[in-house]
């Protein structure tokens, strides 16, 4: 764990730089007490754009800066648990009854979701209901867990979630398992050299990659999934935050947490931005629904995309260009294949 970030409560103060009542300040997780007064961000970030991070402040004052708390070392010593190859494996051979897995074949090229779910290693579990199992595979390719979704046979998931070790805790096949989570599709960070785009649900993230083969789509898992240790692994590279819509609760939105923790990664080198596509874009409706990215495409996609391949279908393409709706996003996504193509909706 980080010792320090930006207070979760984004409780605002006088900013030192614009003097508006915009500033959030770091604190010490270890003591909970803020540090200077100037260490901080400003929210304004067009009109004043202030940011002094705890690295710079302790340099300025030539003190040792450590980044972790004490705690830290004794959680990454933490032994983690893992699943076997042959668990993995066995749960790949019943795709005609996962729902979810039909889904994709009804809505997408059936060899892209072929190739989808051999990438990501998309299981079913034939003891649970034949619930989609999203396994977590990290950089290493050791199987850290297996995440059981149920959804039914539009693809919407319904309320049962479940694990795989804790099936096998509950069969006594197993004392205990200690579930060290990291990304969904973590294990293909090495494979591919393309932006990083990071949501929330393992849905979402196989979505987006059967549509946009511009960036590597991850999942976190949950709203509170993104953290400095699941990340970490990201550190050289580009990535982009998609989060979903939501309204501004008691703890903030969505967006507005992601992006509070989009703002500590930076402080700490991380190369990372938020999209504001959806805050931008999304109605009330969709906001109350808690519509992603892959809702907003899904809305609009009636019949399988396919690719351009000559210059006789652009006419096709700007026949649904029409729809402004697909126009925007292709625009502000700058949504095109990897081959130069870019996407047809019909």
């Amino acid at each position: 764990m980080y010792r320090y970030s930006l207070h979760k409560k984004s409780i605002k103060h006088l900013c030192p730089s614009c003097q508006k009542k915009q500033f959030v300040r770091y604190i010490d997780n270890e003591t909970g007490n803020y540090l200077s007064t100037e260490v901080g961000r400003c929210d304004r970030e067009i009109n004043c754009g202030y940011h002094f991070t705890p690295k710079s402040y302790f340099k300025n004052k030539n003190k040792f800066y450590n980044p972790y708390t004490n705690n830290t070392l004794m959680e990454k010593n933490k032994e983690t648990s893992y699943h076997s190859e042959i668990e993995l494996q066995n749960s790949l051979n019943n795709n005609d009854n996962n729902n979810f897995v039909q889904f994709l074949y009804s809505k997408f090229n059936s060899d892209k979701v072929t190739d989808l779910l051999e990438e990501y290693k998309i299981g079913t579990s034939n003891s649970w209901y034949n619930g989609t199992i999203f396994w977590q595979i990290d950089i290493h390719n050791k199987i850290r867990g297996g995440k059981i979704i149920l959804y039914n046979e539009n693809g919407k998931r319904t309320k049962y979630i479940n694990w795989m070790h804790s099936l096998k805790i509950k069969k006594k096949l197993i004392d205990s398992f200690n579930l060290n989570q990291c990304l969904f599709g973590e294990h293909l960070i090495s494979k591919y050299n393309k932006p990083i785009a990071i949501v929330e649900s393992e849905k979402t993230a196989c979505i987006m990659n059967l549509l946009f083969e511009k960036y590597l789509w991850l999942a976190t898992g949950s709203l509170q999934g993104l953290n400095l240790n699941k990340i970490e692994i990201l550190k050289n590279r580009t990535i982009i935050l998609y989060p979903d819509l939501g309204f501004e609760g008691k703890n903030g939105s969505p967006f507005t947490k992601w992006k509070s923790t989009c703002e500590e990664f930076k402080s700490y080198g991380y190369d990372i931005q938020i999209s504001y596509l959806l805050e931008k874009k999304g109605t009330e409706i969709e906001r109350e629904k808690g519509f992603d990215i892959a809702d907003y495409f899904l809305k609009y996609l009636s019949i399988k995309p396919q690719k351009i391949t000559s210059k006789s279908n652009e006419k096709i393409l700007n026949m649904y260009m029409k729809n402004k709706n697909i126009k925007t996003l292709i625009e502000v996504f700058d949504l095109t294949n990897l081959d130069g193509s870019t996407l047809r909706f019909d």
